[in-house]
């Protein structure tokens, strides 16, 4: 240490640590200083430095910025600034075996040794590449006739006891790393020049640093709709998990590499992984042969971007991919989280394609790395989350926060692959499911297209056809089946699939939703059949499979707009709900007035009533349905709809006025030949609140008598219906002596009884007959204006709600004695949400067919419908989808 004058360098060293201007960080490093110098001089409390002290320039030694920037001051504690470094210690430089050969010569230059020539023992193939310590030629054992690479020590480090002792430490280390992804050491030895070499099995292939690059310039040429994720960068997440073992393996046997990145890392030719330069590996813990405080000025770390490779000296690595702990200088408590940043630092290269940071100069990225990452790597790539958040905290600023150890690590990312691995077959299982939907609504469409040809066919064929009048419909029944049949089978195997793949994954939200999907279309389904159990049971298989797709949905909410004319009606709700086996209206409210706006209802069946001065009071009830608007225009009329309020004195006190709107037509299962369930407009219209009775149809046929038509009002009298027996075709009625008409008994009672015997002649000549009378429009009903009036519009199956019990309408079971009609106002339950009363029993109605070219062109033969139940009718007439078709001759109940 000639020229050194170790008293004056503690005496500045003393003066150091008690100068307030130094920041804490360079404090304490002078202060370990202090502690590791022999303690052999005495400094007095007030001991100053003078102009002639050896140690007078040490304070601009340690505080010089390199460019008198104050700035840098102040980053002193996070970009460590050192004391020159003191010559290793003899122990150091005893530990290297061949120090003491004869051929060691000084050397000044580093020359590379020409391609042929002999390396000890080795024929040199060239070069292979220079590091800052040494140099790696491919060379040719002629013993064994194979090719290895043999690593010597530059010419010009030979001299350099640290140089030395870490070269030394390199190759010990690495022989001592038994696992495939660490390049094994064969030999070590000294050329005859007296520098250090060891051999190691050679590795072809490229860089992981290449093979990143290669990656993403693969995935940016794909076109947009061709780019995938999981198949383009599956194989390098594989590559990058190889290389987390090797260093999981070194992490076991307790050493660590700090300076793990890409361009150390090498993919084979056949895929196999391995760590290569652990020139800076380290055992943890132990004490190392060489001291880690190499000089480095802060100026190096200005330097141009050149410098940005592997260093040696007190910030040991390569910036972009070190620790801030390695960053920071902090080599005493460096373990194996160091090298899990590293790693991180990789993964982020992988997702991403590029580093995590930047700059022109080593110092601005160590400032970066200090800081912490910025950015989440490969957002705009669609990298997936779970792998962006493993990178991230694996590059977590406090060491304590990331992953233990490799081990740690790697076992994350296996984890991950698995999954990514269980996600891609979850994934093909979904694009199987779907490839199974469309089938199956293909074939639910056609099967229904058959069963409404053949319910067209049979409603035109007599029941008492012959079997081979019956087959063509038939056959298209027992087609629809099939195709049904197979529809069901494409839909349980999409479940079946979709239930697999949340086997694969259990949180795989495409899966999820794709069940939802499959259960919501089920459970309106359920809905519109008004099948609440099943629709239940439904619902929980929808709540079990929402991702928070079907909030909204399972909600239900809906909304209200509702306008009248004239504006300005007072409006009235009250919701249905579930009493004594019927649907009544409870808790009504004011909602306001007229134009009524996007009201927000929870969804349901209202009755709303409607009131305007000088106007009739109208029943006007609403459907809300899921996420659905009520605004009472057609479906697909954008323009504004009024609800038309009529004047208090149009309407007589038996009318009831059903304001125009959508209902659910059809769509009961039990009801005989009823249709599927369909939405149906229809204008507004008046209709009668009872069925016609004795006494009104007697004022019809002695009018016709009174104006001499009495062939007619033979004609239209009613008869019975039987073939046989000795009642066949009698008339109900009988005439007096002036040929009136009145009936067979006396009973008062009798003429309050609805008319029934009549066929669809008579009735339709009723109605002309009324209208004529009193010079309004009247006529039969459409069969859907009759369905309309008698529902309402959410598809109740009976004017009551959705149970039939025989307390509720005049059935077969209503009496205890002889059955048969009752006068219309004798069951009050028998009431539509409109007023209409005994649509379901007592007495059934003729309808006009719904489309007006099927009015014109009728016969005795043509099939008109009827609509609702009788007296005697089997359960299914009562259900008010169901509806049956007879001659227009024909004469019944």
């Amino acid at each position: 240490m000639d020229g050194f004058d170790l008293k004056a360098f503690q005496r500045a060293l003393h003066h150091l640590s008690n100068d307030e201007r130094i920041n804490p960080a360079t404090r304490e490093a002078v202060l370990t200083l202090r502690e590791s110098l022999p303690d052999d001089v005495e400094i007095a409390g007030d001991a100053t430095l003078d102009a002639g002290d050896d140690s007078s320039g040490l304070w601009e030694t340690l505080t010089d910025t390199g460019d008198g920037s104050a700035d840098m001051m102040q980053s002193a504690g996070r970009v460590p600034t050192r004391a020159k470094t003191p010559p290793p210690s003899d122990a150091a430089a005893g530990d290297n075996p061949f120090r003491d050969l004869p051929h060691r010569r000084r050397a000044t230059t580093n020359p590379s040794i020409p391609t042929g020539t002999q390396l000890d023992r080795f024929v040199n193939l060239g070069l292979v590449g220079k590091g800052g310590m040494g140099e790696v030629y491919r060379v040719l054992d002629p013993a064994l006739k194979r090719r290895m690479v043999l690593k010597v020590l530059r010419s010009d480090q030979q001299d350099d006891e640290v140089a030395v002792a870490r070269f030394l430490e390199e190759a010990r280390i690495t022989a001592q790393l038994h696992h495939p992804g660490i390049v094994p050491v064969h030999e070590l030895g000294v050329l005859e020049d007296g520098r250090l070499f060891f051999t190691m099995r050679e590795v072809r292939g490229r860089t992981l640093k290449e093979v990143i690059a290669e990656t993403h310039e693969a995935y940016e040429a794909c076109e947009p709709d061709e780019r995938d994720w999981h198949t383009h960068f599956q194989a390098l997440i594989d590559v990058f998990f190889r290389a987390c073992e090797p260093v999981a393996y070194a992490h076991a046997q307790g050493i660590i590499h700090r300076d793990l990145k890409p361009s150390n890392i090498m993919v084979g030719d056949f895929g196999e992984v391995q760590i290569l330069d652990w020139g800076l590996a380290k055992a943890v813990g132990s004490t190392e042969m060489y001291r880690e405080t190499e000089s480095l000025d802060l100026a190096d770390l200005q330097a141009s971007t050149s410098t940005l490779d592997t260093r040696r000296g007190s910030i040991m690595g390569t910036p972009t991919f070190m620790s801030p702990e390695q960053a920071r200088g902090e080599h005493d408590t460096l373990g194996p989280r160091a090298d899990v940043y590293s790693l991180g630092t990789i993964l982020f290269m992988v997702l991403d394609g590029e580093t995590p940071f930047t700059g022109v100069n080593a110092a601005t990225i160590l400032f970066q790395v200090v800081d912490g990452v910025g950015r989440p790597p490969g957002t705009e790539l669609g990298t997936p989350s779970d792998l962006v958040e493993l990178c991230l905290t694996a590059m977590s600023v406090e060491a304590e926060d990331r992953p233990g150890d490799a081990a740690e690590f790697a076992e994350a990312i296996s984890n991950w692959r698995d999954g990514s691995n269980r996600r891609k077959k979850a994934q093909q299982l979904i694009e199987t499911a779907d490839e199974h939907m469309p089938h199956y609504r293909e074939l639910v469409e056609q099967a229904q297209q058959l069963r409404t040809r053949s319910r067209r066919m049979l409603r035109e064929i007599p029941s008492v056809a012959p079997i081979a009048e019956k087959r063509p419909a038939w056959s298209l029944q027992e087609e629809a089946e099939l195709l049904e049949r197979e529809a069901s089978t494409h839909r349980a195997r999409a479940i079946q699939c979709l239930d697999t793949a949340l086997t694969h994954v259990p949180e795989f939200e495409p899966a999820h939703d794709r069940l939802a999907t499959i259960y919501r279309r089920d459970h309106a389904e359920a809905e519109r059949r008004r099948d609440l159990s099943t629709a239940d049971s439904l619902e929980v298989f929808i709540r079990a499979h929402n991702t928070g797709r079907f909030d909204d949905y399972l909600a239900g909410d809906g909304r209200l707009s509702l306008r009248t004319s004239p504006p300005g009606a007072r409006v009235n709700i009250s919701r249905y709900v579930h009493q004594d086996r019927r649907l009544v209206s409870s808790l009504e409210r004011f909602l306001g007035h007229t134009p009524i706006i996007d009201e927000e209802l929870p969804m349901g069946s209202y009755h709303i009533e409607i009131q305007a001065s000088g106007r009739a009071t109208v029943n006007y009830p609403v459907f809300i349905g899921r996420q659905a608007t009520w605004s009472g225009s057609p479906d697909g009329d954008d323009a504004v709809f009024h609800v038309d309020l009529p004047f208090s004195d149009e309407l007589a006190e038996d009318d009831v006025y059903v304001p125009g709107s959508n209902f659910w037509r059809g769509g009961d299962e039990r009801a005989t030949d009823g249709p599927p369930r369909s939405i149906r407009w229809v204008d507004p219209f008046v209709i009668k609140k009872f069925p016609v009775t004795h006494r009104q149809y007697l004022k019809f046929l002695n009018d016709l008598v009174a104006r001499d038509e009495n062939d007619k009002a033979d004609r239209y009298c009613p008869r019975n219906a039987g073939n046989v027996g000795v009642h066949r075709k009698q008339s109900i009625y009988h005439r007096d002596a002036n040929g009136v008409f009145v009936p067979k008994a006396d009973a008062e009672e009798f003429l309050d009884l609805p008319v029934n015997l009549v066929d669809w002649y008579s009735a339709r000549a009723y109605a002309r007959w009324v209208a004529t009378s009193t010079g309004l429009p009247w006529r039969l009903p459409s069969s859907d204006e009759w369905e309309k009036a008698a529902r309402g519009v959410d598809g109740r199956f009976f004017p009551w709600g959705d149970k039939l019990d025989p307390t509720l309408c005049r059935m077969l079971h209503s009496a205890r004695t002889d059955p048969g009609p009752v006068a219309n106002d004798t069951y009050p339950a028998d009431e539509s949400p409109y007023g209409m009363r005994g649509a379901a029993g007592n007495i059934r109605d003729w309808c006009l067919p719904n489309k007006l070219d099927e009015r014109g062109d009728i016969s005795d033969e043509t099939l008109v419908p009827f609509r609702g139940g009788c007296w005697f009718s089997t359960s299914e007439m009562f259900r008010l989808a169901g509806r049956g078709f007879k001659p227009t001759v024909a004469r019944s109940a």
